[in-house]
């Protein structure tokens, strides 16, 4: 929580809420994303009401991202089902893998961020391949020194 707070005041500078630009921005950190202004242009052009994010619901997104491998399974029968996911879809998803409730604005802006194609559905691809890339990159960005010596020896 400390380091998502400090993570989160760095782009609220004091106010209450980051816009959702710079949660954009934080999602996208440790991506292998190319085109990150892409992104973000979707969220400009598709929320011109700035409303902004709540540390609350930066947190709850967080949390939520730190228990990817559950909502993985759900994301997965879509996948196979060939079917993109809903809004709603999502929140419910969240909720059954994770025990968190996001908040509609959130999964709001995250379709924004991530779909791809505007049909206000997320592919498979459109959000997980991109989130597990994250995962897998900012593991690797905050593994020390001496732990990876330590694991190279086994």
């Amino acid at each position: 929580t400390e380091m998502l707070e400090i993570e989160f005041l760095s782009y609220s500078k004091g106010m209450p809420t980051i816009s959702e630009e710079d949660f954009a921005r934080t999602l996208l950190r440790y991506t292998d994303v190319e085109n990150i202004s892409g992104y973000l242009d979707n969220v400009r052009h598709s929320i011109p009401d700035e409303k902004g994010i709540t540390f609350e619901e930066f947190r709850s997104f967080f949390q939520f991202l730190n228990n990817l491998e559950d909502f993985t399974i759900a994301m997965q029968m879509y996948n196979f089902a060939n079917r993109s996911i809903g809004q709603d879809e999502f929140t419910r998803a969240v909720y059954v893998a994770t025990g968190l409730k996001l908040t509609h604005h959130v999964v709001n802006t995250v379709f924004k961020i991530f779909d791809e194609d505007h049909d206000d559905k997320l592919s498979y691809k459109e959000f997980l391949g991109v989130m597990k890339e994250r995962l897998h990159r900012s593991e690797k960005v905050s593994v020390s020194p001496a732990v990876s010596s330590r694991q190279e020896h086994h």
